[in-house]
């Protein structure tokens, strides 16, 4: 066995051919820019591997975005893993829920360094670098999309001479916002003996333990406004000597996101005129595209405080929509390389009325408020909605496609239409109180 450090990149969750639906109908030149950002970030990936002179790189399943994958992001895919190859870069790979070995794709050959593990039981294959034995790569896939049971389990006993390096795509603890496929525990990973756990499955980048290291590095390239933040591949070292294979390793985090998602809040308070909002707005927008440092980022901005503007943002319209407050703003930027697009705007202003002092009151709008904060209070707002819309006739009347929609609103943006329909609704009641 050799000594000294090996040094690797390790990937995890590429979704190669993401649609990015949703955005893609807003904006098609969007949607042609986002659909090739999956592509940009893994093709960013094997360039740091081959500038930092990598001794071999490990991907850690869902590399495609479902079971039947494109042709295009098959021959990427290929393309990379030659262009590691040639270098004199090996590669290993291993498949998990989204890209299930039992899926199609073409009848083509990985190249010659490149080694993609099977998924009968857990294959070890040697770990050269240099032509010299320096370990071993353990590493299994997934037959199926649908995997249950403790993959963890067959590392046990594997354990080689020299440096032992794990790939699996699995859910250690439970993790909640993830499938729980392949579930395990810390310990079940512990017990198996090895130097280093490259895992997959969780999207965001996570050091569970440093003895041994078990790694996730997260998607390669955020998706959506749950995927905030930067995005990319873990650089790592272990040492390869006889004294303590795989000691004194350690991990550093590499953007590789072409594209980034941000949450960033735009307070109103004590603003008497539109015109400060839309520059609070410009501000915002400014501050953003300056810390992102070139790259584009698609931005969603929850404007809160009480302010006079809160009328204007429940101006039916007025946020959304044709003509409204995001397409205006986002019209600028269309052409530019470090655009800052705005995904959506969501009121969480406060209201204009008192609503403490109208609620307290012994009349029609007190009982209204009542009403609303009962409502509020409830542990499931969508069940509650669900209970509205069937007494009040309108569920049986909502076209599939819509009720889908409806059904699939999470709370937080049910508990905001609600603050916006309370607004409306005083407004209408106070208005008519005005004129008698």
């Amino acid at each position: 066995m050799g000594s000294g450090t090996l040094k690797f990149i390790h990937c995890a969750d590429l979704h190669l051919d993401s649609p990015f639906s949703g955005l893609a109908e807003t904006s098609p030149s969007l949607g042609s820019f986002l659909r090739a950002a999956s592509f940009s970030a893994f093709r960013n990936a094997v360039d740091c591997a081959l500038r930092n002179e990598a001794d071999f790189v490990l991907v850690s399943g869902d590399v495609y975005d479902g079971e039947d994958r494109s042709v295009r992001a098959q021959l990427f895919f290929l393309e990379q893993l030659k262009r590691l190859s040639d270098a004199g870069i090996a590669s290993f790979i291993v498949h998990g829920n989204h890209d299930p070995l039992s899926g199609w794709e073409l009848d083509r050959d990985l190249p010659p360094l490149a080694h993609r593990f099977g998924a009968a039981e857990v294959e070890s294959v040697p770990l050269t670098v240099k032509g010299e034995r320096v370990g071993t790569v353990h590493g299994c896939s997934y037959p199926v999309r649908d995997v249950r049971e403790n993959l963890a389990r067959g590392f046990a006993g594997r354990r080689t001479e020299g440096v032992n390096i794990a790939l699996l795509h699995c859910n250690v603890g439970g993790r909640k916002g993830h499938e729980n496929y392949a579930p395990c525990s810390l310990d079940d990973l512990r017990a198996a003996g090895m130097d280093y756990w490259a895992l997959g499955h969780v999207h965001s980048a996570e050091i569970l333990c440093h003895d041994p290291l078990v790694v996730y590095p997260g998607n390669i390239q955020g998706r959506h406004i749950g995927e905030t933040g930067k995005k990319g591949v873990f650089s790592a070292t272990l040492g390869s000597g006889s004294d303590r294979p795989g000691g004194r390793g350690g991990v550093e985090f590499i953007p590789c996101d072409v594209v980034r998602w941000r949450k960033e809040s735009l307070s109103i308070e004590g603003m008497q005129r539109d015109e400060e909002l839309f520059a609070a707005f410009d501000r915002l927008r400014d501050g953003v595209r300056n810390e992102a440092g070139g790259r584009p980022v698609i931005l969603r901005t929850t404007v809160d405080g009480r302010g006079k503007p809160s009328a204007l943002l429940r101006r039916p319209g007025f946020l959304s929509g044709p003509g409204g407050l995001v397409e205006s703003l986002n019209q600028s930027e269309e052409g530019r390389s470090d655009f800052v697009f705005i995904e959506s705007v969501v009121d969480a202003a406060a209201s204009p009325f008192d609503l403490e002092a109208l609620a307290s009151g012994n009349h029609f709008v007190g009982d209204f408020l009542k009403e609303v904060s009962a409502f509020e209070r409830r542990s499931n707002l969508k069940e509650g909605l669900m209970e509205v819309l069937a007494a009040s006739g309108v569920r049986e009347k909502l076209p599939r496609e819509v009720f889908d929609r409806v059904d699939a609103l999470p709370d937080d943006e049910i508990a905001s239409l609600l603050r916006r329909g309370t607004s409306l609704a005083l407004a209408g009641l106070l208005e008519g109180e005005d004129d008698e």
